[in-house]
C-alpha cells in the first residue's frame, strides 16, 4: 500500500508517496504523427533514477493541451497527474498529488504557469508552474462529491468555470479565490464546454438528462424556457440525452457534434435543430467514448468505443474502422492543435 501524506503549509498543497508505476498494461497514451495510419505507445516515464519506468497501465481521464504550447500536455488519470513539454515523447510525474485519481486540469490562456487541477472534492491552482499548489475550492461536507470538470476561458482571464457530480456550476469571477453556485441540474455534470466564438456561451454535458446552455455566462439559462431549451430536439432521438461527449468544429460558427448513448448527432445552429449522422453499428449499437474533429478540416471526424476507433473524410458519410493501439476504451482522444496530423488516444481500463 502506497503512504499518501498530505501537508498544508500557508495554504499550499504538498502531497508524498512512493515512486512511480512499472509499466504493467497498454493503457496510457498513444500517439500517431500520420493522421491515425499507425501508432507508437506515448509512455515513457523521466526519473531521477534512470529506471525505465512507464505510465503505460494508467487508465486517462483526459489529455489536455497547453492553448498556446502544442508540445505541452497533462494527462489526468487514475494514478495522478502527468505532464509533457515535448508532444507525449516523455511524462514527468506530479509529485506533489501523488496518485490521487484526477479528474480534469485546465491552463490558463493568458499565462502557461497558472493551472487548474480537480481532484476529488477539491480544485487546487498553481501559479508557479507545478511547483506548488493551493486548494482553492473544498466541499468537506459530502463525502462522495466529485469535481468532475473545470474551464477556463480566453477572453476574461478572471472567471473559471467548474462542475461537479451533483450537478452544480461553479463560477469563479476572481481566478479562483472564491466561487459562486450558479445552477444545480440535479444530475452529474461531466462536460463544460466554452463557445470558441463568445465565451458567454456555455454548454454544459450532463450524464443523463442532456445538454444545457448559457448564452450570457449562466445568469440565465435556456433550459429555463421550454421555447429555447436545446433538450427539446434532441428528444426526436431515442436516449440522446445520456451524454457522452461534445465537439466544436473550429471551422464553423455554431457547429458541434455531439456523441450520446443514441449514436453521434450534429448541429450547426447551437443546439437548435439536431440531425443524426449515420454510422457502421445501428443506432444506440454502441458506447461511444471519446469524439474529435480535425480543427483544420472538418470533414475529418474520429470517435472511440470499447473496443474500435472509427474515421470518416467525408462529414460522417462513410466510416473506416481500425483496432486501436490500446487495449482498453478510447477514452479520450486529442488532435494537435497546429499538426492535424498528430493524433493522441486516452486509453481506459474496462471494467468487468
Amino acid at each position: 500500500m502506497l503512504l499518501v501524506v498530505l501537508l498544508t503549509a500557508g495554504g499550499c498543497i504538498k502531497i508524498t508517496s512512493g515512486p512511480a508505476p512499472l509499466a504493467t498494461g497498454h493503457l496510457g497514451v498513444y500517439k500517431s504523427a500520420d493522421s491515425g495510419l499507425s501508432w507508437k505507445s506515448a509512455v515513457s516515464l523521466m526519473n531521477a533514477e534512470g529506471k525505465p519506468l512507464a505510465i503505460s497501465d494508467v487508465s486517462v481521464n483526459r489529455i489536455v493541451m497547453d492553448p498556446n504550447d502544442n508540445l505541452t500536455l497533462y494527462l489526468a488519470s487514475d494514478k495522478g497527474m502527468y505532464y509533457s513539454f515535448d508532444g507525449g515523447e516523455s511524462w514527468q510525474f506530479a509529485q506533489l498529488f501523488g496518485y490521487v485519481p484526477i479528474n480534469d486540469i485546465a491552463i490558463d490562456y493568458f499565462n502557461k504557469c497558472n493551472v487548474f487541477v480537480t481532484a476529488g472534492q477539491s480544485i487546487y491552482k498553481s501559479s508557479d508552474c507545478l511547483r506548488t499548489f493551493s486548494e482553492v475550492y473544498f466541499d468537506k461536507t459530502r463525502p462522495d462529491l466529485q469535481i468532475t470538470d473545470i474551464a477556463t476561458e480566453d477572453y476574461n482571464k478572471n472567471v473559471v468555470y467548474a462542475a461537479n457530480n451533483k450537478g452544480e456550476v461553479l463560477k469563479s469571477e476572481d481566478f479562483g479565490k472564491t466561487w459562486q453556485l450558479k445552477k444545480s441540474f440535479n444530475n452529474p455534470i461531466i462536460q463544460i464546454l466554452i463557445d470558441k466564438d463568445d465565451t458567454r456561451i456555455i454548454y454544459f454535458l450532463t450524464e443523463s438528462a442532456g445538454i444545457f446552455k448559457t448564452t450570457d455566462g449562466t445568469k440565465t439559462w435556456l433550459s429555463d424556457k421550454q421555447e429555447t431549451d436545446i433538450n427539446n430536439d434532441l428528444n426526436q432521438f431515442p436516449e440522446s440525452r445520456i451524454c457522452r461527449y461534445l465537439v466544436q468544429d473550429m471551422t464553423q460558427k455554431d457547429t458541434f457534434i455531439y456523441a450520446s448513448r443514441f449514436g453521434l448527432l450534429k448541429t450547426v445552429n447551437g443546439g437548435v435543430k439536431w440531425e443524426s449522422i449515420e454510422l457502421i453499428t445501428p443506432e444506440r449499437g454502441v458506447n461511444i467514448y471519446s469524439l474529435a474533429i480535425d480543427p483544420k478540416d472538418n470533414k475529418v471526424i474520429y470517435y472511440g468505443t470499447d473496443s474500435t476507433l472509427y474515421k470518416s473524410v467525408d462529414n460522417g458519410k462513410n466510416w473506416a474502422p481500425q483496432k486501436p493501439p490500446t487495449i482498453g476504451m478510447v477514452n479520450f482522444l486529442l488532435i494537435d492543435s497546429k499538426d492535424s496530423k498528430i493524433i493522441y488516444i486516452g486509453g481506459k481500463g474496462i471494467k468487468k
